[in-house]
């Protein structure tokens, strides 16, 4: 008998902070709505991924997942299994740990294929259950990164030909560099026409390195007065960064502005991007930086994850090694000091989204991991 097109989608996220994975699933149904796949996203109502598929109109079933652990797996996987049933779900594409298992199961109970895509650079394996997820329940595997794919093989005992990398994409247009919206952040954040904005956008956590940023500003703003930084997002770790931004004495150089949904605006106030991530946490392919190639921003990042694809050293940034506080500070340095190299790495940020790193190239790879499994799946 032959299968009927691939049309029904789930999408899983069972977190519950808003971060690039959250982004991701909410981006890429929208994506699927838009090629007239049904789709609906599962997750939790305290999300901000929850408010903005309601927003855009994206069929929605909340699952009470928890914050933490593995509680009601069992519970949570037979509540997936009778929506599945119900709105005859063809295929599950799971996202985050917890899901991972229960919708795996879920799928498996039902008889549709299932798909994950590992956002961060760590093992999925912790547990025999884990194991017989990934070995036996889930038939494809998409990563954001080679670094990513490279552990699944190695660590996880994944075979190759299961795993896909895709690297994550956007649309440029909806990051474009605004004039007047520039204006209005630099408004409310007073800052003058002839100050240097050195942006970073990251969860306030440990691997995302803020700390080092921080500590490589007090050696810049020695020599650049004229230089501020301003650091977007909230987290554990936030006190802590104010602290030290204190103990630097460069507190009045520093701008928190806190969690900022409005990043299109905040980009735009920015004149220089600095990723400073650290080894040990799991970056792999973070969208922020994407969004300031977008915006046709020089960048010095560090050699993590896959971020060295993202920022080619010499092409449209430096790339220097995670929590080298003076490499980190002298090509910043290089960039504020040579207008020209600032304009050449900034064209160049663009160009290389524009080549690689676009939406429509992710959207189109998915969906063929998508047809061809649900088409060899029996």
């Amino acid at each position: 008998m032959e299968k009927s097109p691939l049309k029904r989608i789930l999408l899983l996220n069972a977190l519950s902070i808003y971060g690039g994975g959250e982004f991701f699933v909410y981006q890429f149904a929208e994506l699927l709505k838009k090629k007239d796949f049904e789709v609906w996203v599962s997750c939790r109502k305290d999300n901000l991924i929850y408010k903005k598929c309601e927003e855009a109109g994206i069929n929605l079933f909340h699952v009470d997942y928890p914050v933490k652990g593995n509680r009601k797996v069992f519970r949570n996987t037979l509540k997936l299994r009778k929506f599945i049933k119900e709105k005859n779900i063809q295929l599950v594409h799971t996202n985050t740990n917890y899901d991972r298992t229960a919708g795996a199961f879920a799928a498996c109970l039902c008889g549709i294929p299932v798909i994950t895509t590992n956002h961060s650079f760590h093992s999925i394996e912790y547990n025999p259950t884990h194991w017989l997820r990934n070995k036996s329940l889930i038939n494809h595997f998409i990563v954001d990164g080679q670094c990513t794919m490279d552990l699944l093989i190695e660590r996880d005992n994944i075979k190759s030909e299961k795993i896909t990398l895709i690297h994550l994409g956007i649309d440029p247009e909806t990051m474009k560099r605004d004039e007047s919206l520039r204006k209005k952040i630099r408004s409310e954040f007073e800052i003058r026409d002839d100050e240097i904005i050195i942006g970073n956008v990251a969860r306030m956590v440990e691997f995302k390195g803020q700390e080092y940023l921080l500590r490589a500003a007090a050696e810049i703003i020695k020599e650049k007065p004229n230089v501020r930084f301003m650091i977007v997002g909230s987290g554990k770790l936030e006190s802590y960064l104010h602290e030290i931004a204190k103990q630097l004495n460069v507190a009045n150089k520093i701008i928190f502005t806190g969690f900022r949904d409005d990043l299109q605006a905040i980009y735009s106030s920015f004149d220089i991007y600095a990723h400073t991530s650290v080894e040990g946490g799991g970056e792999t392919f973070p969208y922020a930086l994407l969004y300031a190639l977008a915006q046709g921003l020089a960048c010095v990042v560090t050699r993590v994850g896959d971020v060295p694809a993202m920022v080619i050293d010499g092409l449209n940034g430096f790339v220097v090694e995670d929590k080298n506080i003076s490499a980190i500070a002298e090509k910043l340095n290089e960039i504020i000091s040579d207008k020209s190299l600032k304009e050449k790495f900034g064209n160049a940020s663009y160009e290389h989204l524009i080549a690689n790193f676009t939406q429509d190239k992710m959207v189109q790879k998915i969906i063929g991991v998508y047809q061809k499994t649900y088409s060899s799946f029996r």
